[in-house]
Order: C-alpha cells, then structure tokens, then sequence
C-alpha cells in the first residue's frame, strides 16, 4: 500500500462555508471572480435575485466593467434554476450541462470556466441535499478532467446540517469564513465516495483511512519538530541574555574599578598640583619680601641701578607668582569649566611682549604685531600660550645680532589662524641667516562658527628641527585648537 504524506497541491475545486448575512461571502467569491477574468475565463455566479444583485455592485465597485463583460460573453450573472426538472435535482443531467458550458467557453476562445453559486439556491429544496454527495463527488472528477475552478457556497444558515459535513467530506481545499485550508483532513477521494454510494467499496475505504492517520501523524511529527526548534531557540536566546548579562556585569565592575582608580590619580594629581604651588610660592613670597626690604634700605637719594634691579627682581616674581597660578588652572583643566569672556589679543599680546622685556632687553629685535581681533575664551590659557611659544621665539633667536618677530593673523579655509614668524639677520651680510628657517611660533586656529560661540581651548604643543644650511635652530610649533559646546 503506497502512503503519500507528501504536501498536496491547492485543489481547484473549493467550498466556502459561512454563517451570516450573504454578504460575508463577498471577501472570497469577488477576488475569484476577478481573478478569473483576468485570465481570460468565462465567470459565472448562480444565486437568488438578492444575491446576484449584491455581487453585481461589488463587482462594480472595485472597477470592472459589468456591461461590457457582459457583452462580450466573459460574465455570467444567473438566477435561473431551469435545471430543476420538477423541483426535482438530477446530478448526473447537472454535471453533463456543467460540461457543455466549459467546451462552449473554450470554444469561445476562453481559458476554461470560473463558477461559483450557492448550493442552497442551486439544489432547491432540503429533499434535493441527499444527493449532494454524489454531485459533488462527480463534480470533482469534471475538476480533474475540465479546464474548470469554482467555489460551492454553503451558508449554514440555509442549508441542511448534513450538508455541511457532505461539503468537508468532498472537498480537498476550503474556505471556513475568510480562513482558507489548504489540505482539508476530512476530504475524501470521490472513487471512494461513488463505490460507497452504490456499494462496491472493498479495501480502498481502510486503505484511505489509514493514509488520512499516516498524513496526520506525519503533520503532528512536523509540528512537534517545529515546537521543539522553537523551545531550542528560546533556550539559546536565554543563555544569550545571561552571557550578556554576565558581561554587562563584569563591564559595570571593571568601570567601577577604573573609575575608582582615575578618581585616586586626580586627587594625587591634585594634590601634586597643590603641593607644587606652595613650594614654589613660599621661595617666591621670600625673595618679593627680601626685594621690600632692599628697597627700604636703600640710600636717600635711591641708587636708579639698585632700584632698577629691585623693580625687575618684583616683575620677576610676580610674572612667576603668574605662571603657577597658570599651573593650577591648567592641573583643573579635566575637572573644570572655561571661565570663558572676551579677550583683546592685541592687548594680550602687548602684554606678553612686555612681561618678556627682561629677557630681550640689549638685543636688536624688530616687533611686527599685525592688527589682532577680539575673540571669546579663556584668557589666562590664551594668555599662556602666547607667553611659551612667544618666549619661544625670543628665546631661539638669542645667538643672532638681529631678529624680525612678526604676529599676526589670516583665514585658512574658512578658520582664522594666527602665527608668529621670526627671523634672523646675520650683520655681517646684512642678509637673513638660516633664511629658510620659519618659527612657526604660534599657529591658533579658532575655527570660528560665528558671534557668540563658546568655545574650549586646549594646547597641543610638539618640536621639530627647521631645515636650511648652516647651523640648525629647534623649531616649535604649536596649535591652539577650539571645539564648540553645544
């Protein structure tokens, strides 16, 4: 005995069983009968005049042409039962005029026949329903045999009990409401059906029935795969979330720890920073009072070259007193705000040049000091800046007789830019020396994103060796570099 349980195909002949008003047989008879004229089938529905009525303006409304279907033989609305002899329902003269209007279709140049109707309305009375079986079993062979599909309606609310089971028991694929099945469990060949009816059924009705349990059995063994992947997946995604979790936690730990240890490097940086700032400043605070003192004692009238070394001592000091106040602001850079304002760069760097007159005083050095703008940061950083890599130019043009140092500003694709340049001449020659040799002293870009943006500065500062004949002389460079808060 050969058992299929391999997936069937979607059956051509199908059964809508449905309750309610007519009209919830719409959602499944007008996607047929559309569909069928597309593909070039001739379509026929048989009901009551209401019925009819109520397909025709569905029809209508999703944009086919009724008349000129119609017209042209491709639709088919009936209401005639003139194949009830006498009231009387004969299957077999039933299925022979079924036949003859699939050939005159294809005849017709058609694909084949599209039919639906409603059995109720089809058989007549509730007496005609016991041969419902043997129609629909005869039908299905005409399904097999004729270029035909078709949906048999059964409203529940009309027809006979029994008829309901006739329906699940004679077709393969069905529509319960608007819920299709496929490959419908109660579905019996038509042979077995037939050889019942007129009782020459021998093995074929047990060998059927044992194919029915072998396709449920194979279906359940499907299902229970499925649960079984299901329940495998669900147990792979938990340990997932628990290896996740497990991570996370580890993560959460190792921030703690590193957190902890940052905090304890910033309070021993903090503390360094501190502890550095008072022991320069105690040595400060003692010369400044030794400086007082001096000044105090000096002969009446004042020695000007003591009080000039006195004077120079005092600016010394507090240009020192300066640089570590400097020194912890920028120990406080991580944990504190920009005290952000405006800052007047020509008065900034007039400043600086000042401070730096000790140390230039007795060279020849030229200040070129371009027109500077007003720009919003903080100034005792900016100022900082400008004092290192300033001094760094005086401070790398000390061996030359003559030196050119040149400030000023310009646009480089689109930010403002500022630069220190120097110089240096060789008397001698009355020529540059090292001509080729740039001091980049100070490259500030602002990156300015219009009026009022605030802005936080950071110093990058790097070393390098200019290129050129003769001696070589460090050069630095260094890049003020702003990024915008939001």
């Amino acid at each position: 005995m050969m058992i299929e349980t391999a997936p069937v195909e979607v059956s051509r002949h199908k059964c809508l069983i449905y309750d309610g008003h007519p009209s919830e047989q719409l959602p499944v008879i007008i996607p047929l009968l559309i569909n069928g004229l597309r593909e070039n089938r001739r379509c026929l529905y048989l009901g009551n005049p209401e019925m009819v009525e109520m397909v025709d303006s569905a029809l209508e409304e999703k944009g086919v042409d009724i008349t000129g279907e119609i017209e042209r033989g491709a639709l088919i609305l009936s209401s005639d039962r003139g194949h009830l002899q006498g009231g009387k329902f004969d299957p077999q003269a039933m299925i022979a005029m079924l036949r003859n209007l699939i050939d005159d279709a294809v005849h017709d140049g058609f694909q084949g026949l599209c039919a639906t109707g409603d059995m109720m309305w089809e058989l007549g009375t509730e007496s005609n329903f016991e041969r419902l079986l043997e129609y629909e079993a005869l039908l299905e062979q005409v399904f097999r045999e004729k270029p035909l599909q078709g949906i048999c309606q059964y409203h529940r609310n009309t027809v006979p009990e029994k008829a309901v089971r006739d329906a699940l028991l004679t077709h393969r694929s069905t529509y319960i409401g608007e819920v299709f099945n496929q490959d419908n469990l109660f579905y019996v060949p038509p042979e077995l059906l037939l050889e019942s009816r007129h009782g020459t059924a021998r093995d074929t009705q047990g060998e059927w029935m044992c194919q029915q349990i072998l396709r449920i059995m194979h279906a359940e063994r499907k299902r229970d795969e499925a649960l079984a992947a299901l329940r495998e997946s669900e147990a792979q995604q938990r340990r997932l979330a628990e290896a996740l979790a497990e991570t996370n936690r580890n993560l959460e730990q190792r921030i703690r720890e590193r957190t902890a240890e940052l905090e304890g490097a910033n309070k021993e940086l903090e503390a360094f920073s501190y502890s550095v700032s008072h022991d320069l400043r105690a040595p400060l605070r003692h010369i400044s009072g030794f400086a007082e003192m001096l000044k105090e004692h000096q002969g009446n009238p004042p020695d000007e070259k003591s009080r000039h070394y006195i004077n120079t001592i005092t600016k010394s000091v507090e240009k020192m007193d300066r640089l570590v106040a400097d020194l912890l602001i920028f120990s406080r850079m991580a944990k504190s705000e920009m005290h952000l304002g405006e800052v007047h760069l020509d008065q900034l760097v007039q400043e600086v040049i000042r401070d730096l007159q000790p140390e230039v005083e007795g060279r020849d050095i030229t200040w070129m000091v371009g027109t500077l703008p007003i720009i919003k940061g903080d100034k005792p950083m900016l100022r900082q800046v400008w004092v290192n890599l300033i001094g760094n130019a005086v401070k790398y043009t000390r061996t030359r007789a003559k030196a050119e140092i040149e400030i000023g500003s310009r646009t480089e694709g689109g930010s403002r830019c500022f630069l220190s340049e120097t110089t240096a001449w060789d008397l001698t020659r009355n020529t540059p020396a090292n001509s080729s040799v740039c001091f980049n002293a100070c490259i500030a870009r602002m990156n300015s994103r219009g009026p009022g943006s605030d802005w936080r500065t950071c110093v990058e500062s790097f070393t390098g060796m200019a290129a050129g004949p003769g001696p070589r002389a460090p050069a630095t460079k260094a890049r003020l570099s702003t990024s915008r808060y939001p």
